[in-house]
């Protein structure tokens, strides 16, 4: 089904948590792929070079470099992270939640983009009906209302979603399989810490395949109390696996998956999605376009941590 975009005047971000959070809140959205060619030649012309940016390694609180420390688990966001899902799959499964609820609204490729500054999907569809330009539907006209119109959308596109995924429509992205595969040959506890859905989440992870996903734990964003970029989910998979935050790397894609890794205290590498190609990541290892092309390895994750 296909829908007409609408337009939407800047979101203010999300607020970010504590000094790691301030420095990566995000700038204005540059999007890493023009999104109009419509054949893979006009693609290709319009992809964005793969780089690979080395970053000032990380600061401890006191200014210091911190001690180096073991890997004893790798952290992976999700979506952005194990596949790009937020402008094909979430996005579309929001606007059909919309349509099969009777709403006029439809976010945009651009919009939606913008919508990303708030982490979640509940919390996003309500900072939209927030806005100052903007009214909630007629049939949540108080609070109660609104929380309960905004569950039945969320479990509704989480449902679409799912299926978006069965299709085989989304693909992981390159070097995801490889990175995990050597952390799990090698016993080093991999897990997966999202502000999604918990079952939109182990449905990409299920794209791993049975074996890898039955030991891959999912942290999810209900799972806590506060979503990223406060640190509430990592620090929980890190009590959960029963490792010292310190010891962990995390892969995000995004500023404030950043944020919320590095106020967790942990090192992080960051692979750049759709919709993050222009943010700062301020306190990264590393920026590389996919684990492929920048070349990202255990040894490597591994380097991070020294």
């Amino acid at each position: 089904m296909a829908f007409l975009p609408t337009s939407l005047p800047r979101q203010t971000a999300a607020a970010a948590v504590g000094p790691a959070a301030d420095a990566c809140r995000r700038p204005a959205r540059r999007f890493a792929t023009a999104f109009l060619p419509a054949t893979a030649a006009a693609a290709a012309k319009h992809r964005s070079t793969p780089a690979v940016v080395a970053m000032p390694p990380p600061h401890g609180r006191s200014g210091t470099t911190p001690p180096a420390a073991a890997l004893a688990a790798l952290l992976f966001d999700c979506d952005g992270v194990l596949a790009d899902t937020e402008r094909d799959a979430h996005r579309p499964a929001f606007n059909a939640a919309f349509a099969e609820e009777g709403l006029p609204d439809v976010w945009s490729e651009e919009q939606y983009g913008v919508l990303l500054e708030t982490g979640g999907g509940k919390e996003r569809m309500t900072a939209y009906w927030n806005a100052p330009d903007r009214q909630w539907p007629a049939s949540a006209p108080d609070g109660a209302a609104r929380s309960a119109l905004v569950a039945r959308l969320h479990a509704r596109k989480t449902a679409l979603f799912t299926n978006v995924v069965s299709t085989g429509a989304v693909s992981l992205r390159p070097g995801v399989v490889r990175l995990i595969g050597q952390a799990l040959a090698a016993g080093v506890p991999v897990a997966v810490c999202s502000t999604s859905n918990e079952q939109a989440v182990r449905k990409i992870v299920g794209l791993l395949g049975d074996d890898a996903a039955a030991r891959i734990p999912v942290f999810a964003g209900d799972m806590v109390a506060a979503k990223k970029p406060a640190p509430d989910v990592y620090l929980l998979a890190a009590e959960q696996l029963g490792v010292d935050p310190a010891d962990c790397a995390v892969v995000e894609d995004s500023g404030i998956g950043v944020a919320a890794a590095l106020a967790a205290g942990m090192r992080v590498l960051v692979t750049v999605s759709t919709y993050t190609a222009g943010e700062k990541f301020d306190g990264a290892f590393r920026v590389v376009d996919d684990l492929d092309t920048g070349g990202v390895d255990l040894a490597l994750i591994k380097e991070m941590m020294a």
